[in-house]
């Protein structure tokens, strides 16, 4: 299997990647991720993080990101607990750690929001690096399966390595949130809840675009 690396390094800038489905998990519980529960109070928690981050910028700030809906900041909020917590475990597993280019990408997420207060952004950080923490983890884990391997293939093997881990391991959400699944170029959603949007509003809701989000009232939106 091989993996373009456009999908996984691609996704490295965007913070938000929606996801909805359903799952089984326990009440109180947003995943099962292996032997990690994430509660719904740090999905809400870290939700809370990234909504003030983008609510502190300046309104004439360059770097000012569209408007998200408060869903779409919370699907971003799990997504990003879920790829930290595959990364710890896998991390521990292969005895590797976060690297320079981890590094890199924590301070680039402080300098593009430089205006805000330092304490919200460390509280948010792991909504915007969560990826690059999950790519440098798997990267490294790559080069465990074989020598000689350039930095691409070296992701490629260890995105394989994360697939056949969700399979052995499991990963099961809360409907509240949804599907959650490592493809070979980025992360792997199924709406079961609704199969076609019944409206034009439903689908721009459903597909999280900027106008719908910028229509919604200021308290179901961040930004």
């Amino acid at each position: 299997m091989s993996m373009p690396r456009l999908g996984w390094l691609g996704a490295v800038g965007a913070a938000v990647v929606l996801l909805s489905g359903c799952g089984a998990v326990q009440p109180g519980v947003a995943a099962e991720v292996g032997e990690d529960t994430i509660t719904v109070d740090q999905v809400d928690e870290l939700t809370r993080s990234l909504c003030a981050v983008l609510e502190d910028l300046p309104e004439d700030d360059p770097n000012t990101p569209p408007a998200v809906s408060g869903e779409q900041a919370r699907n971003n909020a799990m997504q990003s607990l879920i790829l930290q917590s595959i990364a710890d475990q896998m991390a521990a597993d292969y005895d590797v750690e976060a690297g320079p280019d981890f590094d890199a990408q924590v301070d680039r997420v402080k300098l593009q929001f430089g205006s805000v207060d330092d304490d919200l952004v460390d509280a948010a950080l792991p909504a915007y690096t969560s990826v690059a923490y999950f790519i440098d983890i798997m990267r490294q884990v790559g080069e465990t399966t074989e020598s000689g391997l350039s930095p691409d293939e070296s992701l490629s093997a260890g995105i394989q390595v994360a697939q056949e881990w969700e399979a052995d391991h499991g990963i099961e959400t809360n409907p509240l949130f949804g599907s959650f699944s490592i493809g070979d170029q980025e992360i792997e959603s199924e709406r079961t809840d609704l199969a076609f949007p019944a409206s034009q509003s439903a689908k721009d809701a459903e597909e999280g675009s900027d106008s719908y989000a910028a229509s919604l009232p200021e308290s179901q939106r961040c930004g």
